[in-house]
């Protein structure tokens, strides 16, 4: 009979994966212990092995898919000597789309049914599934109740959405984790910030400000004049420690003095042969335009340093150009 081959769960924590690379295609043969597959969490990126042999039927899930569900089916294996054509029916009956089954499983009545078995006196033996404790639906703004999953709703919470402002494209209007992903991209559905009234002389908490969206990143730089990689999910997850690190614990900064004995005979040396005009000399070298020149050097020879962060891109320069911010005095 086909085997099915599911989304692992690479970590106690994980929930869902990334599905990088296929390494086999559909009609390859497998052994037990071969790498079919690499799959991307938000800490590594780790291989598959077959758990059996066979010959892969169907690879349901493509390469480069986001968010595929833990256990979800991602490919059949048909056993030696089956029909793979009839394996690969399998898939049909898999739980290719995890989410959307999970999503109306969560609206299934089972909890209300255990709940009034309780309610009439009934005990629930110990083979009696516990319900799970929902999170209570929001309440939008003309009193109508919000229904979202509690991914969705911590999603939304950290980004600092008002679910009340979203629709939902899960099972009956449901808000799943496509719909704060799509929200946060097209920039809608921010909560308004509460008007809390301070106690005594305390002052309100500002608001911690926000980035500039991909957009604006973009308009700074000329068009063709870098390229975008896509970051995967480990270095999301850093910078969103880092931010996370910068806004709530306290930093400090090292200093340390440099000797540039070497650096000012190059200067002086430089401005010694500098042309001169009107018995001035044209230029002046200062040791600021000697560390610029040097950074632009830098980022010349580590490509990978001439670099500018979005969301969702690593925006990788073709060039180097070195802004400096300066402030001049009226006199």
């Amino acid at each position: 009979m086909p085997i099915k081959i599911t989304m692992p769960a690479l970590s106690p924590t994980m929930e869902e994966g990334n599905l990088s690379k296929w390494l086999v295609k559909e009609g390859d043969s497998v052994s037990a212990g071969d790498v079919i597959a690499e799959i991307e969490t938000d800490k590594a990126t780790m291989e598959v092995e077959a758990v059996d042999e066979g010959i892969i039927a169907k690879l349901v899930v493509p390469d480069g898919t986001d968010g595929v569900k833990v256990n979800a089916l991602i490919a059949v294996l048909a056993e030696e000597g089956e029909d793979v054509a009839e394996a690969a029916k399998a898939a049909d009956g898999g739980n290719a789309a995890p989410a959307a089954k999970e999503e109306a499983k969560s609206e299934a009545p089972k909890e209300e049914k255990t709940v009034d078995a309780v309610a009439k006196g009934g005990i629930p033996s110990s083979d009696t599934p516990v319900p799970e404790a929902k999170a209570p639906a929001a309440p939008k703004a003309d009193g109508e109740r919000v229904f979202a999953s509690p991914l969705a709703r911590r999603l939304a919470k950290e980004e600092g959405l008002d679910l009340s402002a979203l629709s939902g494209s899960g099972p009956h209007g449901r808000i799943v984790k496509r719909d704060i992903e799509k929200a946060v991209s097209d920039g809608v559905g921010k909560a308004a910030p509460k008007s809390e009234a301070p106690a005594g002389d305390k002052a309100p908490a500002a608001p911690i400000p926000q980035g500039q969206s991909e957009e604006a990143v973009l308009k700074l730089f000329e068009e063709g004049s870098y390229e975008l990689v896509p970051h995967d999910g480990m270095r999301k997850t850093i910078a969103k420690r880092l931010v996370e690190s910068k806004q709530t614990i306290p930093h400090f900064y090292v200093t340390v003095d440099c000797e540039l004995d070497a650096l000012l005979a190059l200067r002086s040396q430089l401005n010694k042969a500098a042309p001169v005009r009107d018995e001035k000399p044209v230029y002046k070298l200062s040791v600021n335009d000697m560390v610029i020149k040097a950074m632009a050097l830098a980022l010349r020879d580590v490509p990978e340093a001439n670099v500018s962060w979005t969301d969702s891109n690593m925006v990788v320069h073709k060039h180097v150009d070195v802004g400096v911010a300066v402030s001049f005095r009226a006199v």
